[in-house]
């Protein structure tokens, strides 16, 4: 069946929009950022102030700091964000994300298949669940203050994406044509976006930390503004693990699924594909973390690095196998 030129041509200008739409966002959460600052710091006492660097601003600084006091992440009586900038920016992120999800539609329409049969598709694809999970952790766990954090790299991937590795539609590869395409590929971008997630707020969890042990050490933290209006190193930490408690059996669902679509396609469950290996790798060091973070001595510091080995993993998965390993799935790379 030939492709829909104008569904694809739709398609096209809508994904353009979304980025469009998550800068503005990303803007407002910045000025969110900007502006909420003076709020905070007059609603902390002056004997909890010290200064964090010569000339610099102060802080406040506690032993265990939680949300700021006049944007509380927890105990707020409504889920939906207070402050003009903050409504604006989730408000600009909820239609961008629309605009994202109409678009990968119109894009499989035009197609008349799954819309993820390459890498361009992918990442549309990975990206959108990796917004679609920052809202639903806005709403559920008030956690307003990742939307510049997370739409960053969601932004610069959908710009790669869009010049870079920009793929017309097209029809599958026959190595494609399975309905295994949509249980197997869609079990791995469902995980792979809260593993972004998940990866972005570790980061911050990081650099919170490093942050509280050098002010705590009597050392100047050059990154105490931004985290005055985080939450604790310890909420971060939580946030993180229960995105990867969410995530870890879709992706083990996905590499069983893929075992089950090679057993078809090629007759073996399993061959050390370089994408099978990977794929088993990042299962592993996820396993290995969810493992530490359950054990009482590795929590904290050492089990985010070891989450972050982790994403190494599923990054290099992601993009370094389709692109500079030849195997099975090197269909998947930059179109020629």
């Amino acid at each position: 069946m030939p492709v829909n030129s104008g569904l694809a041509d739709a398609a096209n200008v809508l994904l353009f929009t979304t980025v469009i739409l998550y800068a503005l966002a990303m803007l407002a959460y910045a000025c969110d950022f900007a502006f909420a600052r003076q709020r905070v710091l007059a609603d902390v006492p002056a004997s909890a102030l010290v200064a964090v660097g010569a000339g610099g601003p102060p802080v406040a600084v506690t032993a265990d700091p939680g949300p700021p006091p006049a944007r509380p992440v927890s105990g707020h009586p409504s889920r939906w964000p207070s402050g003009a900038w903050l409504r604006t920016a989730f408000g600009l992120t909820c239609v961008g994300v629309t605009c994202q999800v109409v678009s990968i539609t119109d894009r499989g329409l035009a197609e008349h298949r799954v819309p993820w049969g390459n890498m361009y598709e992918f990442i549309a694809a990975i990206t959108c669940m990796a917004v679609l999970v920052l809202v639903a952790a806005s709403v559920r766990y008030r956690a307003y203050y990742m939307g510049l954090f997370v739409l960053l790299p969601v932004v610069l991937g959908l710009g790669i994406d869009l010049t870079v590795i920009y793929t017309p539609a097209g029809a599958l590869v026959p190595a494609l044509q399975s309905y295994w395409i949509a249980i197997h590929v869609t079990a791995m971008i469902v995980a792979s976006g809260l593993f972004i997630f998940g990866a972005v707020v570790t980061t911050l969890f990081l650099i919170a930390d490093r942050s509280q042990r050098r002010v705590a050490a009597g050392r100047p933290s050059f990154s105490a503004g931004i985290l005055a209006h985080l939450p604790s190193s310890v909420v971060l930490d939580r946030l993180s693990y229960r995105s990867i408690l969410f995530a870890f059996p879709v992706w083990t669902f996905g590499v069983m699924a893929g075992a089950i679509w090679a057993d078809h396609a090629w007759g073996r469950y399993w061959g050390w594909d370089p994408k099978e290996t990977w794929s088993f790798i990042t299962w592993v060091v996820y396993a290995m973390f969810l493992h530490a973070r359950a054990t009482g001595g590795w929590r904290g510091r050492r089990a985010a690095w070891i989450h972050m080995a982790a994403f190494a993993c599923l990054m290099f998965n992601l993009i370094g196998v389709n692109l500079w390993i030849s195997g099975l799935h090197s269909y998947a790379g930059l179109p020629g």
